[in-house]
């Protein structure tokens, strides 16, 4: 039996461990994604891990961010700091990001 985020992803998103991340292009419509998003020492894996970089792992197919691009999380806006990078078979992309400060 092989992976499917398809059938994952969605049951992630209902047992409420995914974020809604919005992009706004300055030519299109808002393309909404759904995000596992990670803060700067957020504990993780049962305590075992600490992060120290804002990130966000997604779907490869639902968006194509690139360096630069600025995505909203719970009402934050967050730059893309580098070229996002695949995870395994590709399904998967992590994206860091940093915090926009106005």
């Amino acid at each position: 039996m092989s992976f499917s985020a398809a059938v994952f992803w969605p049951a992630f998103k209902q047992a409420g461990m995914l974020d809604e991340a919005v992009y706004q292009s300055d030519t299109g419509p808002a393309i909404e994604f759904d995000v596992s998003f990670s803060r700067p020492d957020q504990v993780v894996l049962d305590g075992m891990v600490h992060n120290t970089d804002y990130s966000i792992e997604y779907q490869r197919g639902d968006i194509d961010l690139k360096r630069g691009y600025v995505v909203r999380i719970d009402g934050e806006d967050y730059k893309v700091r580098q070229t996002p990078v695949a995870k395994g078979d590709g399904t998967f992309v992590v994206a860091s990001l940093e915090k926009v400060s106005l």
